[in-house]
């Protein structure tokens, strides 16, 4: 399965230490070096080893060699993993921002567009984390909230 994320659900999962939720559901997922630039912080972070441990573990950076063109303003690790994810044919693209998602309908971008709670979910469902909700709640102590469209 190919999977692809944008910065905000790893970001989002990296500030709670739970980018396991990801590996546990896809085994490998693939950024770009741009959502690289965005979600790696800095030495000084405490979150820099977790982040690179990931990195090294199961995630996979990967550029776009086409550069399609878009109609709204984005920035550019959102163009870039809709590029990639379009490029690779993905089966799953993990996106939070709605005129990126309402770009990929336009781009004809195959792939599911998982919003992370979609992901959280899911998790729950196949027994990963107990409560998705648990999660949002760590989240919001973080102040990182979820688009959430039940």
């Amino acid at each position: 399965m190919k999977v692809v994320s944008n910065t905000s659900p790893l970001i989002a999962l990296s500030r709670i230490y739970r980018l396991d939720i990801l590996k546990k559901l896809f085994g490998k997922i693939t950024i770009t070096p741009e959502v690289l630039s965005e979600i790696l912080p800095t030495e000084k972070n405490t979150d820099y080893e977790y982040i690179k441990n990931a990195l090294n573990d199961f995630i996979n950076i990967q550029s776009a060699t086409t550069d399609y063109p878009f109609k709204r303003t984005i920035d550019k690790g959102e163009k870039s993993v809709l590029n990639l994810a379009k490029e690779l044919d993905a089966d799953i693209l993990i996106i939070d921002d709605r005129k990126a998602r309402n770009e990929a309908v336009e781009m004809q971008i195959k792939a599911f567009l998982a919003y992370t709670t979609d992901i959280l979910k899911q998790a729950e469902k196949e027994k990963i984390i107990t409560s998705y909700k648990e999660i949002q709640t760590q989240l919001k102590q973080k102040n990182i909230y979820l688009p959430d469209f039940e």
